[in-house]
């Protein structure tokens, strides 16, 4: 939150009084960024600026950091086939992971579904393909044992590759695999002519090539947005000036709230609600086999993760600091109380997260009645954000999470 917001408060109610008196009779103008002072505008401009460089662009490049580690990590593995290294590559997916689950909510230009977000490029989907996760078809590349050159294998499916697929080469020890017994590497008895130590070789080899092409794209994806690079920085501090990809601030505002979404459709309705049971898609109690990384039971840490990079969105820092935010476009329109509402919501989440003992598979089957304290908890939260916050705003809810009622 700046400091500049309390002056700027009453400049900008006064300048959008005056705005709506003297122009109600004219029709909208075409972009909305006409109907703001500049003291608005520049604010806005700040609040983008803000959280393009200082918070999506610093978690990029803390993942590339994460991602070279797993990397190194992998390829130690890959060389000794200890069980030492390969715990060291599993601690390192998970710091990569817990990384990861921060950008998760930052799928904004590049990193977002091509056709679908502005500037997307469908990057997210090379790192982390998640619900596409198909350890079965990972189980098919082991047999084939065509991996070991990372530039030729970043050409195979993106279920094939990416944090997802590295999880279940590094964490699943299991002899068996995860296909149908129809299946052709059950049929024809591939699979089971692989020895324990000619399996394992092979998991530790396709993991070091995964983590190389890990690496380049997260090196990718930051590049997108550096000056040097593609730049795309740019654009979301330009909206509504020379920008090529937000015509207005609105724009690009409603491209950022779109992704906190995120929280809404990805982790609240499929990450809790399908595994507690607490949705159709799962017809009994509970669903553990739903749950998001079963293999590093790191379901938990995703989910406080993604709660954590959404308040990193609303104050664009850390709780006590200062930093220009969407906390600060509420306090310009009088909107305190949503903003209180808002922090206090995702403290309670997060409490009701952290008070769940144990992993979710564990919870789920010991304590379920914890996984949804924790679920209303957000739920809560959630309503708040898409009813009052993108209402003061005059955001838009993204096309995905339309006719939602809870």
């Amino acid at each position: 939150m700046t400091k500049t917001s309390l002056w700027l408060l009453s400049v900008v109610l006064l300048t959008t009084g005056a705005l709506s008196c003297s122009d109600s009779g004219s029709g909208a103008a075409s972009n909305p960024d006409e109907q703001l002072g500049d003291d608005a505008l520049t604010l806005r401009r700040e609040v983008l600026g803000h959280l393009g460089e200082s918070v999506i662009l610093v978690e990029y490049r803390a993942f590339e950091q994460a991602a070279e580690a797993l990397e190194q990590a992998s390829g130690a593995w890959a060389e000794s086939g200890a069980d030492a290294d390969r715990q060291a590559a599993q601690e390192a997916w998970r710091a990569a992971m817990s990384q990861w689950q921060r950008c998760e909510l930052l799928q904004v230009g590049p990193a977002g579904l091509m056709g679908t977000v502005a500037g997307g490029e469908d990057l997210r989907d090379e790192i982390y393909s998640w619900p596409l996760t198909n350890p079965c078809r990972v189980d098919q590349e082991v047999v084939e044992a065509a991996f070991d050159d990372p530039t030729a294998f970043a050409e195979e499916p993106v279920n094939v590759r990416g944090l997802d697929a590295l999880e279940y080469l590094l964490f699943s020890a299991s002899a068996d695999n995860a296909c149908a017994p129809n299946s052709a590497i059950n049929r024809d008895g591939a699979w089971a002519a692989l020895s324990a130590d000619e399996l394992a070789g092979r998991r530790a080899r396709y993991s070091r090539t995964l983590a190389a092409d890990l690496r380049a794209r997260a090196a990718a994806l930051r590049t997108a947005w550096e000056a040097e690079g593609g730049n795309f920085l740019l654009e979301l501090r330009e909206a509504g000036a020379s920008s090529q990809t937000y015509p207005s601030t609105q724009d690009a505002l409603n491209a950022l709230s779109d992704a906190m979404f995120y929280l809404e459709k990805e982790t609240k309705d499929m990450k809790l609600a399908i595994p507690a049971g607490l949705s159709d898609a799962c017809s009994v109690e509970t669903c553990p086999e739903d749950l998001e990384s079963p293999y590093a039971q790191h379901s938990k840490e995703n989910i406080i993760a993604n709660l954590r990079s959404f308040r990193l969105m609303l104050l664009g820092a850390e709780p006590g600091v200062e930093a220009p935010g969407f906390d600060d476009l509420l306090i310009i329109v009088g909107a305190e109380e949503v903003l209180t509402a808002l922090v206090e919501g995702i403290d309670a989440a997060m409490t009701a997260l952290e008070a769940i003992d144990g992993t979710m598979a564990e919870a789920l089957a010991t304590n379920p009645e914890s996984v949804v304290t924790a679920y209303e908890a957000l739920q809560s939260m959630l309503v708040e954000f898409k009813t009052r916050f993108i209402g003061v705003l005059d955001l838009e809810i993204p096309q995905r999470a339309e006719g939602d009622n809870d």
